[in-house]
């Protein structure tokens, strides 16, 4: 695995334990709520986050099995705290392993599933890390503002 490989995953699993983290400390009453003016509940942002990955990342590189249901992943429809944490470490392995198969050639090619813009591997993995961090960020936020503790 080169160096950007192992950054990269650093990265991912880095944010993918705050997100554990956050579902933790997030109390099952609220997992599924939003308050008002606000779309998306913490629940549907985990289900779209892994959803995400999983698509992108484990089908799209690792040539996993994934079929990708976006539609379900915004449905607000409760599962049990554990099911997400169960989830998001599911995540972690497939992302771990991807990562240390991939090699040089393959962050440097385009990316090989069709994607919003034009990419090499390595681009679009920056691209989805920063959106892993943009809704990590919206995570914690909800949970702090709706659990009234930090």
């Amino acid at each position: 695995m080169s160096s950007s490989q192992q950054d990269l995953n650093a990265l991912f699993q880095r944010d993918l334990n705050r997100l554990i983290e956050n579902l933790r400390d997030t109390p099952e009453a609220i997992l599924w709520e939003t308050p008002e003016g606000i779309a998306n509940s913490i629940g549907v942002l985990v289900q779209h986050l892994a959803g995400n990955m999983n698509h992108f990342i484990g089908k799209g590189l690792g040539n996993t099995a994934y079929e990708r249901d976006r539609e379900r992943e915004f449905e607000n429809i409760p599962i049990p705290k554990e099911n997400l944490i169960s989830d998001v470490e599911a995540l972690k392995q497939t992302l771990d392993a991807i990562y240390y198969e991939l090699g040089d050639e393959e962050i440097e090619a385009d990316y090989p599933m069709e994607v919003p813009f034009e990419s090499t591997t390595r681009g679009f993995l920056i691209h989805l890390y920063r959106h892993l961090n943009y809704h990590l960020g919206q995570i914690n936020y909800l949970r702090r503002i709706m659990s009234k503790n930090g």
